[in-house]
């Protein structure tokens, strides 16, 4: 049995259209991973930076039903001990407008 997909928030600056069951408008205070740069070296006078990813901000805790879908760098600093977040499946499957800009998902991915 699937969740209702109003259970489902969207903690990206974007909406996203789940093919088949609609969009879900872009949060106002988007999950993301809070970021460290230095400086590790120059090409030509351009910096060239070494991040390091401190720390997730905006994702809130666990609640029971709700599903949350954060983007794929988030999805990837989130602990696997968390069942509740998913990020947009973008690959192959992902519904394509005529100029290859991703207009619809059919997946979530973890």
């Amino acid at each position: 049995m699937y969740p209702d997909f109003k259970k489902f928030v969207n903690l990206i600056g974007h909406d996203i259209t789940i093919s088949g069951h609609g969009t879900l408008p872009r949060s106002e205070t988007p999950c993301r991973v809070e970021t460290k740069q230095r400086v590790i070296s120059y090409l030509v006078g351009i910096p060239i930076v070494e991040t390091h990813f401190e720390k997730i901000v905006n994702l809130p805790e666990p609640e029971d039903g709700v599903y949350y879908i954060v983007s794929r760098i988030v999805m990837d600093f989130v602990s696997f001990d968390r069942e509740d977040v998913f990020c947009v499946d973008t690959g192959p499957t992902a519904v394509r407008d005529e100029n290859g800009q991703v207009v619809a998902v059919t997946q979530l991915s973890l």
